[in-house]
């Protein structure tokens, strides 16, 4: 019995070991999530899914756990700690609150989205709702920071500098900014 258990567990060690996650840093990291309005956290998930899969081989869908990341964020920054933990044999601060506030701040700023889509609360829904992005932004930049870490790469240095693709996405959340902005100027000013 104890000889089947041992290659078990030396099985989830190896996988463990192979664990690979996306690594940014926190510059790169700051600059996407605000000037995409935080359109960024969708590939943020879906590059550390996909690269999870890639490394473990596990079958799973990684674009479906970035839509759906407010039911997959607790396993994600699980697995940072996983990782973690086997690089360097201690159990970091656990980062499960993070997941916690990114998931509940998701869901207040899709309903004061909402809210603010229908007429409710107006201006007042849409700046709350504005307000909740810095605080998503930190939950998932603090997640980021351990997983940086577990992958060696703990300033992100391999992945510091914007691409063409990166100024594009920008362009495109610098015109949803200004959107937002002469939206939220017209109601202020009653037109």
């Amino acid at each position: 019995m104890e000889q089947s258990i041992e290659p078990k567990n030396e099985e989830v060690q190896d996988a463990a070991n192979n664990m690979e996650f996306y690594v940014v840093s926190q510059r790169k990291f700051l600059i996407l999530f605000i000037g995409t309005f935080g359109m960024y956290a969708f590939y943020w998930f879906f590059r550390h899914w996909q690269l999870y899969k890639n490394s473990t081989n596990e079958d799973m869908w990684p674009i479906m756990r970035a839509l759906f990341s407010i039911f997959f964020a607790h396993s994600l920054f699980a697995l940072f700690e996983a990782k973690y933990q086997i690089k360097n044999g201690e159990a970091p601060k656990s980062i499960n609150h993070l997941a916690t506030i990114y998931v509940v701040f998701s869901i207040g700023c899709h309903i004061c989205g909402r809210l603010s889509d229908n007429g409710y609360g107006v201006p007042f829904t849409t700046i709350l709702s504005l307000l909740v992005l810095p605080v998503s932004c930190w939950a998932l930049l603090k997640a980021q920071s351990l997983a940086n870490y577990a992958g060696e790469d703990v300033l992100g240095e391999s992945n510091n500098q914007l691409s063409g693709l990166n100024y594009f996405w920008l362009a495109l959340g610098a015109l949803f900014w200004g959107l937002v902005l002469l939206g939220l100027f017209a109601i202020m000013m009653g037109v």
